[in-house]
């Protein structure tokens, strides 16, 4: 997790860092993300010149912290593949203030706890 200190300018990304755990491959490939429409895992990878499954992780991070979206598309011939798109910034926006203020209510229930 990255630590963000007080005296410190900090910026979205720092912010987006911190909250979802997310290190600086895992920040690219979303920022990549949010400049395309819809990219499968081995397109994304070959345009930030990444082994796949580098970027597969970045991805399975980004979906679960829910600043991306996966959907699984048929072949006509059989089978299927998955695509990623990133999340309106509307939404990011809710999900970390969401995020933030989980945080915050552990962290002052976590402080009352001194008191006993």
């Amino acid at each position: 997790m990255k630590f963000l200190s007080l005296n410190q300018n900090i910026c979205c990304d720092d912010v987006i860092q911190c909250i979802f755990n997310l290190n600086s491959q895992d920040l690219t490939v979303y920022k990549t993300l949010k400049k395309t429409d819809e990219l499968r895992a081995d397109e994304l990878a070959k345009q930030l010149k990444k082994e796949r499954s580098t970027v597969y992780r970045s991805l399975q991070k980004l979906t679960c912290a829910g600043l991306v979206t996966k959907k699984t598309k048929n072949l006509v011939k059989g089978g299927y593949y998955h695509t990623y798109h990133s999340n309106s910034n509307f939404k990011a926006k809710e999900t970390l203030e969401n995020r933030i203020d989980e945080w915050y209510k552990k962290m002052k229930k976590t402080i009352k706890e001194l008191e006993k």
